[in-house]
């Protein structure tokens, strides 16, 4: 190899130990670009967080008062029937009228049903001669028995025939009137069962006969409302859903079991309403207030609740300092200007709007609406 030779493979040796280091010292800086660059990300991170909630924000909020309310235990349920009852036969034979319609009111007494007489108006007659020509001996006993020519053996058997025959003459009598089926009570005819010459027999139901005034609303409390309630405590009462609900209605409780549901552990609860005519239903849903207590509570729209990480139900409220604070608040009536709860302090900026967008400890600007007490329509 000449001289020539050994300056070119040099030169070639050269060139390719700087490409190699070249390369070697461009992935190190790319690698260390990376990291340093992750590394800054990560640490903004945290103080963009901070900046974030250190970082005041304009909401919408109230100053609310405390009122004394009253506290009330709401119970859903729905309507029933004061009684029901099915008028049945006592007696055998064919219907001969029928004066039940369906959906008609009728007053207590009043016929429904008739069955055929037969013979039974001649046994009445027979029973009221028997019974006439035993008083006839029975008297004259009586007479012959003052002058002393009647034993009192003798008196005692046509006085025992004179008893017996007007009980004969009693039981004739209940049987013809047994023959006309009477409403036992003032209601409506929900079904009648028979027409006119069905055959009947003792037992058989003539019609169905419903008390709707007064009206019950029934419901279930639990084991903790049950102790707060009594009878004849008063009630406020809607029936009905949606825009069918009916105004507010005024009734007293007038029964509360003392024993439990043994499926839901719940106890039934009853009240009464009075003097609501035929409009009133069984079977409707309501909705029942009974106030147990006085607190005091606030008025706040229901858009103002809202839940913590933990699921409690609650208002996020603005301190003395202007930090965001979280009240769980517990609902103790309603309002068609809002929603009345208890929990929060005698005063309380509650936020109305904007509490979705800030958290607990978030320093925020708050602009003052109408409070709810002058309002009274947040």
């Amino acid at each position: 190899m000449n001289e020539k030779d050994a300056n070119r493979g040099r030169s070639t040796v050269t060139k390719s130990s700087w490409v190699s280091m070249a390369i070697v010292v461009g992935m190190g800086l790319w690698l260390f670009s990376g990291d340093f660059t992750a590394e800054t990300a990560d640490a903004a991170e945290p103080s963009q967080r901070l900046d974030s909630v250190s970082q005041k924000v304009l909401v919408q909020g109230l100053q609310s008062k405390a009122a004394q309310r009253a506290v009330e235990i709401e119970v859903l349920g729905k309507t029933e029937a004061n009684r029901q009852v099915f008028v049945r036969a006592e007696l055998s034979g064919a219907i001969t009228e029928v004066n039940a319609e369906r959906g008609e009111f009728v007053e207590a007494g009043e016929a429904l049903c008739k069955i055929a007489v037969d013979n039974r108006e001649v046994r009445v007659q027979e029973a009221e001669a028997a019974y006439q020509s035993a008083m006839i001996e029975y008297q004259g006993a009586l007479d012959l028995s003052a002058s002393g020519l009647q034993s009192k053996v003798m008196l005692a058997k046509l006085k025992a025939a004179a008893v017996q025959a007007k009980s004969l003459l009693q039981t004739a009598k209940l049987n013809l009137d047994k023959t006309i089926i009477r409403a036992p009570f003032s209601g409506f005819v929900e079904d009648r069962q028979v027409e006119v010459g069905d055959l009947v027999t003792p037992g058989t139901a003539c019609a169905s006969i419903l008390e709707i005034s007064p009206l019950l609303v029934v419901g279930q409390v639990s084991e903790r409302e049950v102790a707060f309630l009594e009878e004849g405590q008063h009630v406020g009462v809607r029936m009905g859903q949606g825009a069918s609900m009916t105004p507010k209605l005024e009734g007293l409780i007038s029964f509360v079991a003392r024993t439990p549901d043994a499926a839901t552990r719940s106890y039934r609860v009853e009240a009464r309403l009075e003097n609501l005519g035929g409009a009133s239903r069984a079977g409707l849903t309501a909705k029942m207030r009974i106030p147990v207590s006085e607190a005091l509570a606030h008025l706040i729209s229901p858009a103002s609740l809202t839940l913590n990480a933990e699921g409690v139900l609650g208002v996020k409220t603005v301190s003395e300092a202007g930090m965001v604070e979280f009240v769980p608040v517990n609902a103790v009536g309603e309002d068609p200007a809002g929603l009345w709860v208890t929990g929060l302090p005698s005063e309380a900026t509650v936020i109305t709007v904007g509490h979705q967008e800030v958290i607990p400890g978030q320093a925020v600007d708050v602009e003052l609406t109408q409070s709810a007490d002058s309002a009274r329509l947040i």
